[in-house]
């Protein structure tokens, strides 16, 4: 960022081509898993730091300070559109096991079941449950994001974890 702000546009290029895929999946996930909707904050997001690039404040490190900038987007985004986000589809991988098409067709309901679990959860703690296990972002980044400690960071995704699987476990035992 350091060199863009002295016009590099190749430097420009490197953190586009490194970073262009994660913020359009971040955004997909975040705006009602819209395509053209990411695509159009990915676009836009690059435009603000091409167009504003001494914004950067070189105290954070980049990944958190764009982070930082596209969860803002998306929460205007949700003020503008006046409704609750419903924007998770799918989970991580690693909460998916592999191993034969039997356990495949399980985890596809479970899957099911986990998703509805996760639409109910608040704007704010679906956010921090995607930075953390879609991002893959560190407990350090996150707590910069959401301008808070890491201790907060990692209670709230301790609480979101146990408020997760007791609802999936409750849910299973009533059907």
């Amino acid at each position: 960022m350091l060199k863009i702000t002295k016009g590099d546009h190749k430097a420009f290029s490197i953190l586009f081509d490194r970073y262009q895929q994660k913020l359009a999946n971040y955004f997909h996930k975040m705006l009602w898993n819209d395509y053209d909707m990411a695509q159009d904050f990915t676009q836009e997001l690059f435009t603000k730091i091409i167009n504003k690039p001494e914004l950067f404040n070189p105290t954070y490190q980049f990944s958190s300070w764009v982070f930082s900038i596209a969860s803002n987007m998306c929460k205007n985004a949700y003020r503008k559109k006046g409704y609750e986000l419903a924007y998770i589809d799918q989970l991580p991988k690693i909460l998916i096991d592999d191993h034969n098409i039997e356990n495949n067709i399980d985890n596809e309901k479970k899957m099911e079941e986990l998703n509805r679990v996760l639409e109910n959860l608040s704007e704010d703690k679906k956010q921090l449950f995607l930075l953390r296990y879609q991002q893959d972002l560190s407990i350090k980044d996150i707590a910069e994001i959401i301008e808070c400690s890491e201790g907060t960071v990692k209670s709230r995704l301790f609480y979101i974890r146990k408020h997760i699987l007791e609802t999936f476990q409750e849910s299973v035992i009533i059907r």
